[in-house]
């Protein structure tokens, strides 16, 4: 068909790599840091951040491990846009039963979306999906087994498990895993002949563009601040879900608490080097402190490791009523959520 065709040809362009911004970095941004996660999380020692982050081409084999593991959001998929792909799975879902999502590496398997190696898919990816989509969505994993990165399988149905333990999502029944064409079911979405041409013409303007697009390297900001787009995923589903338990229970597991403690000197050296800007200066007749804002903050320690009188504590999880706002960070409002969390 001469759809199909179309769609072969879209797709066998070169895949992009992965790309580092090194102001996202915890190590690059205070060298005394502790973070590994990503070295950690390669298996095939691609990565390394001695002296600067960098990616070894040769050695790296894109099962992005270290996009879904980094808490700062420090790796990216050139062109992947997750929020477009969220908004065309759930389009599809109103003339089939459940989406299904594969590999773009994968490209005689069926799928409605393809993306990057579904090793991306982190905990809040996966709890995205499940909140988002209003039926079930399957992952074609038919041709994982022949693949290099075929540990992902094992990785997803560990990360599924987990998000199921603690959001009460339905996780395992909302997001099915297809190992084999037996478990895979598909069904084709139907495109009557309008519908069809404006594929056509939306997919051929997106292939000009991206031969047009200027190769430009956008220099980073160690200053900038921008909240990851996995923690961005997490705010969207609990605003959606902000009433009953599975809200709290996702704050419970996923989110964090910054206290400032007696010996804080107000030197604000902490909000300096926060990426996400989860931390601001009050400003009001009490005298200067700190403010916090739970739903801008990765867990990622830069605020305790760096604040020199070592006044800054991080805790996991969130019990209070102002997750989307700016709050007292002290001990004492950090007690009253404690409390409000126990109620």
């Amino acid at each position: 068909m001469l759809q199909d065709t179309i769609i072969n040809l879209a797709l066998s362009k070169d895949e992009p790599r992965i790309s580092a911004d090194r102001s996202r970095c915890v190590r690059m941004r205070f060298n005394k840091s502790a973070c590994a996660i990503c070295t950690e999380s390669c298996r095939t020692k691609a990565i390394t951040i001695d002296g600067g982050i960098a990616i070894d081409e040769g050695k790296c084999t894109e099962c992005m491990q270290c996009v879904s593991e980094c808490p700062s959001g420090c790796f990216s998929i050139a062109d992947e846009d997750f929020p477009a792909l969220l908004y065309r799975l759930r389009k599809n879902q109103n003339s089939i039963t459940h989406s299904v999502l594969g590999c773009k590496h994968a490209r005689d398997t069926e799928a409605h979306e393809r993306t990057s190696c579904l090793g991306f898919l982190s905990e809040e990816h996966i709890i995205s999906l499940t909140g988002y989509l209003g039926k079930p969505i399957t992952l074609n994993l038919t041709a994982c087994s022949g693949c290099r990165n075929s540990f992902i399988v094992d990785t997803l149905k560990e990360r599924i498990q987990s998000a199921q333990m603690k959001t009460s999502l339905d996780v395992g029944k909302r997001i099915i895993l297809a190992e084999n064409n037996e478990e895979l079911v598909f069904e084709d979405v139907s495109l009557d002949r309008r519908g069809f041409f404006q594929a056509l013409k939306t997919m051929g303007f997106t292939q000009v563009a991206g031969l047009d697009k200027a190769e430009v390297e956008i220099p980073a900001s160690y200053t900038a601040k921008r909240l990851p787009l996995k923690r961005d995923l997490l705010n969207t589903v609990v605003k959606k879900l902000s009433a009953g338990n599975v809200a709290a229970g996702i704050l419970h597991n996923y989110a964090f608490t910054v206290n400032a403690g007696s010996s804080c000197t107000h030197c604000f050296a902490c909000i300096g080097m926060c990426p996400t800007g989860a931390l601001k200066i009050k400003k009001d007749v009490e005298g200067p402190g700190l403010l916090f804002n739970p739903s801008l903050c990765t867990g990622c320690g830069l605020c305790c490791d760096f604040c020199p009188a070592e006044a800054v504590s991080v805790y996991p999880g969130y019990f209070g009523n102002s997750y989307f706002e700016h709050d007292r960070c002290t001990v004492e409002a950090f007690t009253e959520h404690a409390v409000a969390g126990k109620q």
